[in-house]
């Protein structure tokens, strides 16, 4: 964001002397910047939490804030194909993330077996003081 303040100070500087400065002008700057923050903020917990499987069909449902939008604001009726799609698309995303959350737990455990049996191995010895050891 600061990067992108100094290229167009820079090089735009005549752009943005020609504009008239008002609220109206600078209320959509800062909602843009607010908007992508939250974006990225919230991504990196998504992706970290569900993975990008997830993430992709999430962005399946993004279509329905068009339709939200058509509806609301310029007052147009839309196809009950629409509803269809979003229904099955948020269907999908819940049996999936039963799914991944089902064989999340299962590998869970697996992983621990596979922990306290390298422990065991190494004489009592942490995993990460074998590894240094080896190194060393």
């Amino acid at each position: 964001m600061f990067l992108d303040l100094i290229h167009r100070s820079i090089f735009e500087r005549e752009a943005l002397n020609a504009i008239h400065w008002s609220t109206g002008a600078v209320l959509p700057y800062i909602g843009i910047a607010i908007s992508a923050f939250l974006f990225y903020s919230i991504l990196t917990v998504l992706l970290k939490t569900n993975g990008t499987a997830m993430f992709t069909l999430s962005l399946l449902t993004s279509d329905m804030w068009a339709v939200l939008i058509r509806i609301f604001a310029y007052h147009e009726k839309v196809d009950w194909l629409y509803y269809l799609a979003f229904a099955t698309t948020a269907i999908g995303l819940i049996i999936y993330s039963m799914k991944d959350n089902d064989q999340e737990k299962q590998r869970g455990g697996e992983v621990v077996e596979e922990q306290r049996k390298l422990f065991d191995e190494e004489g009592g010895d942490s995993l990460r003081d074998s590894l240094i050891g080896a190194f060393t």
